[in-house]
């Protein structure tokens, strides 16, 4: 499909809970977790709806059979020349290679092994999804058991760490499925509360201090260019940024063009604040940045009217909904507004039910076409 006909791309965060044995058998799906999931996945996202509603397969990075099944632990395991293992409180890294960090590997291998043969012959886009270097400074620890995010050169260091694991992830999955267009999403679920200030020390007794706006953007820069150089262009980058103006800034001056963004945390357009994050995010727009809406498309997930508000913003700021063709929506169940509001540790492991399930995916794909119409020029 054309970009240039393309209404709105669909897509997920990057999860999907296995099906079980009961819906494996209903639908005459292998045995294997991995293999079933990718078949599914092939099934919903694999062909586009229709000539203007476009779909973006992606690899799950967690499945959420155990606590090494989830986006942090596949993050984790793409990392260069590191070595990890979990403790009470959370990942450690340095801590030489112990049994949670093997099976993190295992499963991605498990993963990729299954994609062979699942993506057998597909020739449509692909996603890889990954937490950014900015949350995995809050949401991992050191072998002191201080976070990563009190270790300036461990800062300066994920980055590049993630550049190498992502770029060698990424030319495994080009040897697997070689006819597969690759697109990387980078989820920074905890962006928001380490540019504030808000992430606790292990102690809980004092916050962190704020990392200032181009200081992340320059983190993100360093990974953006490791992924151009790969040979990804500034369309095949999703960037999760959270809602704030300084953080929009600076991924636009780290060469971000796809931003992701949730309705859900963006401050209403009659504050002084709203209007000011708005007007930033259209201006972007007109500059040639693409918006993608992070939204929960489950019953009482409020997909139907977060994506009626942000049409009625475009509208009271001078737009037509036309004006929105372009937009991805990414499924997503909303654990990241928790971690983003500060009603979740991002160290936590989340459990199985975060995770997207095929009718999760098939709401968001029955609301597609209705949405769609509105954004015909």
């Amino acid at each position: 499909m054309s970009p240039d006909t393309t209404l709105v791309t669909l897509t997920g965060d990057g999860t999907f809970r296995v099906p079980d044995p009961a819906q494996r058998a209903r639908l005459n799906l292998p045995d294997d977790p991995y293999l079933a999931a990718l078949l599914r996945l092939r099934a919903l996202l694999g062909d586009d709806l229709d000539s203007q509603i476009a779909t973006r397969l992606y690899l799950p990075s967690a499945l959420g059979q155990d606590p090494t099944d989830h986006v942090l632990p596949a993050t984790l395991a793409m990392l260069g020349d590191t070595t990890g293992d979990l403790a009470s409180y959370g990942w450690r890294l340095g801590t030489g290679a112990g049994q949670a960090w093997r099976r993190a590997h295992e499963q991605w291998e498990r993963m990729l092994g299954a994609a062979r043969i699942a993506l057998h012959g597909y020739e449509g886009p692909l996603m890889t999804t990954a937490l950014g270097p900015a949350t995995l400074t809050a949401s991992t620890f050191l072998q002191s058991g201080e976070r990563t995010l009190g270790d300036p050169g461990a800062v300066r260091d994920l980055p590049i760490l993630l550049a190498e694991g992502l770029v060698e992830h990424l030319e495994r999955v080009r040897d697997h499925v070689p006819g597969a267009k690759q697109h990387v999403l980078l989820r920074e679920d905890a962006v928001a509360a380490v540019h504030e200030g808000r992430i606790p020390t292990p102690s809980g007794r004092r916050r962190y201090d704020p990392v200032p706006a181009d200081v992340i953007g320059r983190l993100w820069r360093r990974l953006v260019v490791s992924l151009e150089d790969f040979g990804l262009s500034a369309d095949e980058i999703t960037l999760g940024i959270g809602a704030n103006i300084e953080l929009l800034r600076a991924a636009r001056d780290a060469g971000v063009r796809r931003l992701a963004m949730g309705p859900r945390r963006m401050p209403d357009l009659s504050t002084p604040a709203g209007r000011t994050l708005w007007e930033a995010v259209a201006e972007e727009v007109d500059r040639g940045a693409v918006l993608e809406l992070i939204v929960d498309p489950r019953p009482g997930g409020m997909l139907g009217p977060e994506l009626e508000r942000m049409l009625d913003t475009w509208r009271r700021l001078g737009h037509t909904d036309a004006d929105a063709a372009g937009v991805a929506v990414i499924a997503h169940t909303g654990i990241a507004h928790e971690v983003d509001q500060g009603k979740r540790d991002p160290a936590l492991q989340p459990d199985a039910s975060s995770l997207l399930d095929e009718p999760a995916i098939t709401d968001m794909l029955r609301i597609a076409p209705q949405w769609a119409e509105r954004l015909v020029p």
